[in-house]
């Protein structure tokens, strides 16, 4: 069961977003487990995310994730990621056609009957079999520990930079680390169970040394000067309190409390960055105009 446990987790965080990452021998071994030179899916990043703009490259060079087997329910996975660089740009035919896969037929050929479907001289009622019941308390107490296992894991990201490059600039976003840490609701960082009927959850998220440029692009796309960071090597503290419906079955997002703690923010722009953060704004608004559409549309 243990075994299950941990699969079903690595395979829900790790191998749908990241390439080559081998989890089958996890559970097996235990203990910290380390990939080397993982590229993200891109494909997968692209459409969670749902922005109007191509992933051109993915990176990790290191992925360390601590499994403690014997404590699964009292102690915290931990999964740390170094060294990770993400580029994206603008596209150059987002309205394009993107063509799909043909659907798998069903293998429905009139001869077969799907369950629970009337048969000539037959009825739709389905009838239990014996220990159903026990199958789905068993499922449903599976479920139950994997909510308190993943609500759990504790993340840090260290070494990241992202990067969007358009014709006229390149904006990079880095930072030396950031961290997202399961806490009690005293804000100790703990193994906790949700509490109360809305399975209310705490984090604290932690980002420091955040850096953000902003740099003119040359007509061969590459940036010949340099201009001094926006902000450079700032710090954030984000307490995080997230509460769920009580009668919600898991879809949908929680609703939130964020508390923000920062120090003094210097910000420093010359005139060209002012233009460039213009620009910036408005592809923002741009995309923003573009996924509403995409959605009124129905996911055209």
């Amino acid at each position: 069961m243990t075994a299950a446990l941990v699969q079903s987790i690595l395979n829900r965080y790790l191998q749908k977003y990241l390439k080559n990452v081998k989890t089958e021998q996890a559970a097996l071994w235990g203990g910290e487990l380390v990939f080397k030179n993982v590229e993200l899916r891109l494909d997968v990043l692209q459409e969670e995310l749902g922005l109007p703009i191509v992933f051109t490259r993915g990176f990790v060079q290191e992925l360390k994730v601590y499994l403690p087997l014997a404590n699964l329910l009292r102690e915290n996975i931990k999964i740390t990621l170094s060294n990770i660089e993400v580029i994206s740009q603008t596209p150059t035919q987002w309205d394009t056609a993107k063509q799909s896969p043909e659907k798998t037929p069903s293998g429905d050929d009139g001869g077969s009957t799907k369950a629970g479907t009337p048969t000539k001289g037959g009825s739709a009622r389905t009838m239990a079999t014996p220990g159903e019941g026990e199958q789905e308390g068993q499922q449903g107490w599976v479920r139950t520990m994997l909510q308190k296992i993943t609500s759990n894991i504790s993340v840090e990201i260290n070494n990241v930079v992202i990067k969007y490059i358009t014709e006229q600039y390149t904006s990079s976003f880095s930072w030396k680390s950031l961290s997202v840490t399961p806490t009690n609701s005293s804000w100790i960082p703990a193994f906790a169970e949700a509490e109360g009927p809305h399975k209310s959850c705490f984090k604290v998220v932690s980002l420091r040394d955040a850096t953000w440029c902003l740099d003119a692009n040359d007509s061969h796309g590459r940036v010949a000067f340099f201009e001094p960071p926006l902000f450079n090597r700032e710090n954030v503290t984000l307490r995080l309190l997230l509460r769920g419906h009580p009668d919600a079955l898991g879809g949908g997002l929680p609703a939130a409390h964020v508390h923000i703690d920062m120090g003094k923010v210097v910000l420093s722009a010359s005139d060209k960055q002012l233009q460039m953060v213009a620009m910036l704004a408005g592809e923002l608004t741009s995309m923003i105009a573009r996924i509403k559409k995409k959605k009124r549309g129905g996911g055209a």
